[in-house]
């Protein structure tokens, strides 16, 4: 399914999205596969601790994830993106136990307003010819190395990262040192990449999980 190809009803359905979803095409087709984020719930979740989500879009991820944990956290440079987000949260009676921010997440001084035990970072842009006459979308995300510095510094190192299939496990090891690097699959397509550090470690090294949901 190609994102020039496929409605805004047609990425709902085959992505296994609740039906009354908010979100625009493009946020819709780079947001997580809910089979993936009930995964993540199971594996990361904790109901002693504050889950931040930086880079959140229009919600997915938190919805699935806001049951398991003490208070998320969720944080987007886009303020109609944010208002997504919470009309999705709200609609399922989550927003409750739900911060939102609006922010450059390479800004030290929005960082520094985040309390959070566990961070994801959804690497905002994966691919450039998603948004097309915006130039190399790749190069507006802030140094990979430096911002996890910088989240690690002023907020927690247990972090997870979700990024491309085609970025490889040496990028990573290389630039972030001692990781688990689980690749994603998802009714046997490799969907996504996941970068575990700190205590969300299980195993050093490439993992992998299957996953499947029936459309």
């Amino acid at each position: 399914m190609s994102f020039e190809n496929s409605s805004v009803l047609e990425i709902i359905e085959k992505r296994g999205y609740r039906k009354n979803i908010k979100g625009d095409k493009f946020s819709l087709y780079i947001s997580n596969y809910p089979v993936n984020a009930n995964y993540l719930k199971s594996r990361i979740g904790n109901s002693d601790f504050i889950l931040a989500e930086l880079c959140c879009s229009i919600g997915i991820t938190l919805e699935y994830l806001v049951p398991a944990f003490k208070k998320v956290i969720g944080v987007d440079i886009d303020k109609k993106v944010l208002e997504k987000c919470k009309n999705n949260l709200q609609e399922v009676g989550l927003f409750h136990k739900v911060e939102l921010i609006q922010g450059d997440i390479s800004n030290n001084n929005v960082l520094n307003q985040i309390k959070a035990d566990i961070v994801i970072y959804d690497i905002p842009f994966w691919y450039p010819y998603k948004q097309k006459n915006q130039g190399d979308l790749l190069a507006k995300n802030p140094p990979l190395k430096e911002l996890i510095r910088k989240i690690q510094e002023n907020i927690t190192s247990n972090i997870v990262i979700f990024a491309p299939p085609e970025w490889k496990y040496e990028y990573f090891k290389k630039e972030l040192g001692v990781i688990e690097f689980e690749h994603v699959y998802i009714n046997n397509k490799h969907n996504r990449n996941q970068v575990y550090l700190g205590n969300l470690i299980n195993e050093e090294g490439e993992t992998q999980i299957k996953l499947n949901y029936h459309i």
